[in-house]
Order: C-alpha cells, then sequence, then structure tokens
C-alpha cells in the first residue's frame, strides 16, 4: 500500500538521509486575525493522522472548505485553461519549425526555447505572491492577457534574442496560471482523490496541448497568420474566466518564524519554504520531478527538431505532435487510480524503467513507423509521472504547507525544464538527431537508480524498527 506522512513520527516519505531539521510553515500573506477562532485540528478538515508542525508559534490555519458553487467556477475556469493551453500548445512547436526554416542550428533551438523555463522558473518564485493578492480568476486574467501580447511580439521580431525574450515573458505567465489552478486543485482534494482529481486536470492540459498541435497545418509557419491565431486564443480563454462566478479564497496561512524569530516573508523565501519541505519530507520528489521537467521540455521543443532532421515534412511533425499528445491521455486514469491504491514510489520506478527503454529503443532504431508507433508510447509513459510525483509529495507534506509545495514543484519541474531542451540539443549535436533519446535515457537511467535507492532505504528502515 502506498506511504503516507507520518508528522508524529518525523519519518519522510522518501528514505535519504537528512539533517533533523523541522520544515518550515507555509503562509501566503499573513495569519487570522486577533479574534479569529483557530479550529483545533480534528475540527479544520485535516487528513487523519495529520498534526501541527512542531516548533511552530502558532497553530495552523486550515483552508475553507469551497462552497458548491466554486465547483462551476473550477469548472469554467479550466475551460479558459483549455482554451489557452491549446494556444500555447501551438506556439511551442511553431517557434521550433519556424527555427529551422530559418536555418538556426539545433543549439539556438534549444537555448530560445529554454528561456520559456526560466521564466517559467521565475514565475514559480514571483507570481505565486499575486494569486495570494488578488485571487485565482484575476491572476489568470492578468497572466493570459500579457501572454497574448507576447505573441504577437513573434511576429514583429524575428531576432533570435528577441524571441527567447518573449519566451521568458510567456513562460513567467503561464507558470502563474498554472500555479493557480495546481494549488486549487490540491486544496479541495483529499489523498485518496488527488490523484485522481490531479489527472483530469493533467487531461485537460494534454488534450488542449495535442488539439493544439492540429493547428500548426491551418498556415505556412514562416507567415504571420498562426502566431495571431495564438494571440486569439489566449485572448479567448478570458471569456469563460471572465464569465464564472466566485472562486475559492486562496488558503490562508500563517507567517513561519525560525526559532529566532526571523519572519520567512518575502516572496523567495516562500518558494524554497516549500522547497525546503519537500526535501523533508519527500526528497525523492525532488529528482523525479527535476527528471519529469527534464523530460517533458525536452519532447515538447526538440521532437519537431529531430523530426526534420530524419527527414519529415511539417504536416508530419504536426499530426505526429497531436497524436502523440493525445496519446498521453490515455493512461492518465489508469496510472492515477494505481497509484491512489499502491506505494507511489514503485509506480514512479515502474513509469521510468518504461520510458527508460523506449527510449533506447528510439534511439536505436532507423525505421519510420517504429519511431512513430514507440513515440507514442514513449509520451503515453514519461507524460505520466508528473501527477504521480506530485500526488506522492503531497501525500507526504502537512496539510498545511501545500500552497507553497505546489509552487515549489512547479519551481523544481522548470528548473530541469530550462535545462532540457539546452541539454537535448547538445547531446542530438554530438549523437545526432536521435541523441534527443540518447538524452532521455541517461535520465531514466538516473531516476531508476535512485528511486530503487529510496524504496531499499525504506525497507530496511521498517525492518529496524
Amino acid at each position: 500500500m502506498k506511504q503516507a506522512h507520518d508528522s508524529a513520527a518525523g519519518q519522510p516519505c522518501g528514505a535519504f538521509s537528512l539533517p533533523d531539521a523541522q520544515p518550515r510553515a507555509d503562509f501566503i500573506e499573513s495569519g487570522p486575525s486577533s479574534n479569529a477562532r483557530v479550529a483545533p485540528v480534528h475540527e479544520a478538515g485535516y487528513e487523519p493522522g495529520y498534526e501541527p508542525t512542531h516548533g511552530s508559534t502558532h497553530e495552523p490555519v486550515p483552508a475553507p472548505l469551497p462552497p458548491v458553487s466554486s465547483l462551476r467556477s473550477t469548472a469554467i475556469l479550466l475551460l479558459g485553461y483549455a482554451i489557452l493551453i491549446t494556444g500555447n500548445g501551438l506556439l511551442g512547436t511553431l517557434i521550433s519549425l519556424r527555427l529551422i526554416q530559418q536555418q538556426a542550428p539545433s543549439i539556438v533551438v534549444g537555448v530560445v526555447q529554454s528561456a520559456y523555463y526560466v521564466g517559467f522558473m521565475l514565475g514559480a518564485v514571483y507570481g505565486g505572491s499575486l494569486i495570494g493578492r488578488v485571487g485565482h480568476h484575476r491572476a489568470f486574467v492578468t497572466f493570459a492577457a500579457a501572454s497574448a501580447c507576447c505573441a504577437l511580439g513573434y511576429a514583429v521580431w524575428s531576432s533570435a534574442a528577441t524571441w527567447a525574450a518573449l519566451r521568458f515573458i510567456t513562460g513567467f505567465c503561464l507558470v502563474g496560471i498554472f500555479t493557480a489552478i495546481e494549488s486549487w486543485l490540491h486544496q479541495v482534494a483529499s489523498n485518496a482523490q488527488r490523484g485522481r482529481v490531479f489527472s483530469a486536470y493533467l487531461i485537460t492540459n494534454y488534450l488542449g496541448v495535442g488539439t493544439g498541435q492540429f493547428l500548426i497545418g491551418l498556415a505556412d509557419p514562416a507567415g504571420f497568420e498562426l502566431f495571431s491565431a495564438v494571440s486569439a486564443l489566449f485572448a479567448a480563454s478570458l471569456i469563460p474566466v471572465a464569465l464564472a462566478g466566485t472562486a475559492p479564497a486562496p488558503a490562508i496561512a500563517h507567517d513561519a518564524h525560525d526559532a529566532n524569530g526571523v519572519a520567512y516573508g518575502s516572496r523567495l523565501a516562500r518558494g524554497l519554504s516549500g522547497l525546503r519541505t519537500i526535501c523533508r519530507w519527500a526528497p525523492l520528489g525532488v529528482i523525479a520531478c527535476l527528471a519529469a521537467g527534464l523530460l517533458n521540455s525536452a519532447f515538447y521543443t526538440m521532437q519537431p527538431v529531430f523530426m526534420r532532421r530524419v527527414g519529415y515534412s511539417v504536416p508530419d511533425v504536426s499530426h505526429f505532435m497531436g497524436f502523440a499528445l493525445l496519446a498521453a491521455l490515455v493512461p492518465q486514469w489508469p496510472v492515477a487510480r494505481v497509484a491512489d491504491r499502491f506505494d507511489r514510489r514503485k509506480v514512479l520506478l515502474s513509469l521510468a524503467a518504461s520510458a527508460g527503454t523506449l527510449s533506447v529503443l528510439l534511439f536505436v532504431l532507423r525505421d519510420g513507423v517504429l519511431i512513430e508507433a514507440l513515440g507514442y508510447l514513449y509520451v503515453a509513459v514519461a507524460f505520466s509521472m508528473y501527477g504521480v510525483v506530485a500526488s506522492y509529495v503531497n501525500d507526504c507534506i502537512p496539510a498545511d504547507e501545500r500552497i507553497a509545495v505546489s509552487a515549489a514543484l512547479l519551481l523544481i519541474f522548470s528548473f530541469g525544464a530550462s535545462g532540457g531542451p539546452t541539454l537535448a540539443s547538445a547531446m542530438m549535436a554530438i549523437a545526432g538527431p536521435a541523441g534527443l533519446y540518447l538524452f532521455t535515457a541517461l535520465v531514466m537511467g538516473v531516476l531508476v537508480l535512485l528511486t530503487l535507492r529510496s524504496l531499499r532505504a525504506s525497507g530496511s528502515v521498517r525492518r529496524s524498527a
């Protein structure tokens, strides 16, 4: 059975040796008012077994239970997100294809695309504070409008440096949207439901990104029409959000202090607080989330380059990318069901081993039909990992840490993703176009070894107890 967080015993879910340090508490802007009653743990709706963090100067303040009307608002917000992510899926592949048409080297494509994830990483640290101040809906509107403006910039300027800057801004905005939605879902989901709830969000994501790939064939990537379509989709995503009702208020938590009373009040400290929490309670989650970021970004950005280099046409690339990302939908719900019933680390191990094996085959094979068939399987397996990792980490941490941890997971993911295109393109320069899959095979090999180490170490702890 899957392993749950045990705050009383002080034993993290992962099994790497760590210093004996207490985790920092999560917070957004301020604690309760002086007249507010803080509910005891058993009244607050926390999962059984949760206890307040030791060393904290305040009782934890629970996230309010969302009203029934907020479920409708959540569905409408996801609709707006689906429209926006369709445009983002189109934009990512379009940029790679456009740079190839301009005869840019693979390493230039990798660097430009990496800028998106660098912005993604910084947005994970600084974007969350806007959600705490203005709420989920207004944050969504702000970030989506800025992304629409950036999409038009690609049609105006053509230099790689300018495109890298625009990709950076777009990444910053998109992670703000992801943080709003993911933290919202984790607030309303229990441990027993989290895998399935999160998989519904990922299904929306892959459906939108996959649909965006088919739009590439509507016009020549060398023209301005597709960039205008991206901007229109970003703008259209605001319509359902503007019509939605009141969203659940962001969870309110207290400021954390260390033993000397130093407040961790800066935005950077909030992001690092979530990172420290993951390292304390679920260290394997750091490595697994990093690996998921490397794989996802490498595929999104460099797979079109790989296919064009080995002779595929633009329509063929469009169709493969679309069907591949739709194929990622297939295992989401079954994998989530399995991960909700068993130790999520064992599920993660199976996914990593399968993705690594498929990567080796894709590196060796040269047959076009086999490349496409195995490519679909690879995406279905590799893109199932992030949901398992996020659910595993949220099982392990104290319940009042989830807002900061959601942002920290995106921070870790984007740190890995920022290096994925550049590292993959460097491997492609050394080993040829198929070097993309040599890179992913190496990443999965490392994750398999560390997951085995975590499982064996936790087994040793149980035997010695």
